[in-house]
């Protein structure tokens, strides 16, 4: 049975940068991720053949200056060279088929008559609905805000806890605002991975868990066994239940009352002369089968420009997803290149999750078993290095 210092289950930004965290202290770390590439919802697809050197997120697509544990990771790795400024270019929206500016889709009358409580209002136990619909007005929420809230969570977000929203943070003014990475923001997970004491695992079923002495056993599909007095659970929470069973039974428990949404992602690469369509962020839509459709034309290319369609998941077959592509980006399927499809599962909390959480916490306070991931205090990429640096202090204070 192989030894290390900590085993780490899950490859994604929150697992990578607690295995980050573990490695920087010197301790050999073992990372084990279940799909063939590391990264999670860090998914940059790199095209290959005509559009070689060409990238799209399929993912998460935009990193800030507000984003203070990404940054330190990114120093520490020497990364912060790679760092590419986005172009300033704004989201659409689409209405009946047609792009439309945000602003005119708006009732300013409603706006100016609902904004001032913006300054009373507490997000603490509100939803999305019904805080933002309350400061925008009904009609503007119900038009504008609300399909784009669903926009960047790629669910519906009526229901979302207000303040697991959006959460403010301090800005590095010596950072520029909104950043993308040469390569994609996958650059980072690339670094991550490959980083001295970190050993990662790629296509690595697990079978179970079991504790070891004082410690824990994880063993493999394929027969091979590994142990480490410290285990960390980076996966999404079904996953992490099942793995739990054996070794925390009641917080399994709690970890597979956490809700999913699954999202059908559809990324195509075009020849920017077959499109018309202006350079923009995104698309919004209006009654569509799509969340989002996000661009690539923040970091413009001299022959292609991509765009990530974000589908309802069981809704559209793929050959009727590339149609309504094409007549979005108004082109001809076969001008949809190196189609590539991802599918991916979000969190999807509702309001009064912070009590699972906070029982998640108590359940594995004072243990040498520690969680993480993107449904604790938020979805965003900081928002999991935030968690995993916490767990990492409580992993520390007992070394």
């Amino acid at each position: 049975m192989k030894q290390f210092d900590a085993i780490v289950i899950g490859a994604g930004i929150s697992g990578l940068s607690f295995a980050s965290y573990a490695a920087a202290k010197g301790l050999k770390t073992l990372v084990i991720e279940k799909s063939d590439r590391p990264g999670g919802c860090f998914h940059s697809h790199r095209f290959e053949g005509s559009a070689a050197g060409f990238w799209l997120e399929l993912g998460a697509h935009t990193c800030y200056n507000s984003y203070g544990g990404l940054l330190e990771l990114m120093e520490r790795n020497g990364l912060m060279g790679s760092i590419l400024p986005r172009e300033k270019v704004s989201f659409k929206m689409l209405v009946n088929n047609e792009v439309k500016s945000i602003p005119s889709q708006l009732s300013f009358p409603e706006l100016f008559a609902s904004a001032w409580k913006l300054f009373t209002l507490k997000k603490d136990g509100e939803s999305v609905a019904s805080y933002y619909g309350s400061i925008v007005g009904r009609k503007n929420y119900e038009r504008v805000f609300g399909p784009a809230f669903n926009a960047v969570i790629s669910q519906r977000a009526d229901d979302f806890p207000a303040d697991m929203l959006f959460n403010k943070r301090p800005r590095r003014k010596d950072v520029i605002k909104s950043f993308t990475l040469q390569g994609g923001l996958n650059s980072v997970i690339d670094r991550l991975a490959v980083a001295d004491g970190i050993t990662l695992l790629t296509g690595a079923q697990i079978s179970r868990i079991t504790k070891a002495g004082n410690g824990y056993a994880v063993e493999l599909a394929d027969g091979t066994s590994y142990q480490a007095p410290r285990l960390t659970l980076a996966a999404p929470p079904p996953a992490s239940a099942r793995l739990a069973g054996e070794i925390a039974p009641e917080l399994a428990k709690v970890l597979s009352r956490v809700k999913l949404e699954t999202i059908e992602s559809v990324g195509v690469a075009v020849q920017k002369n077959k499109l018309t369509l202006p350079l923009l962020a995104g698309l919004i839509p209006i009654g569509e089968e799509f969340y989002s459709a996000v661009s690539r034309d923040t970091v413009l290319h001299d022959s292609y420009r991509g765009f990530s369609f974000h589908f309802k998941a069981g809704r559209v077959p793929f050959e009727a997803k590339l149609k309504r592509v094409a007549a979005v980006l108004q082109v001809k399927t076969e001008d949809l290149e190196q189609v590539v499809q991802r599918e991916s599962q979000l969190p999807s909390p509702v309001v009064g999750h912070k009590a699972l959480t906070d029982q998640i916490d108590r359940l594995v306070q004072g243990s040498n078993l520690y969680v993480t991931g993107n449904y604790f205090a938020g979805m965003a990429v900081e928002d999991c290095i935030v968690r995993s640096k916490k767990e990492f202090e409580r992993f520390s204070a007992a070394l």
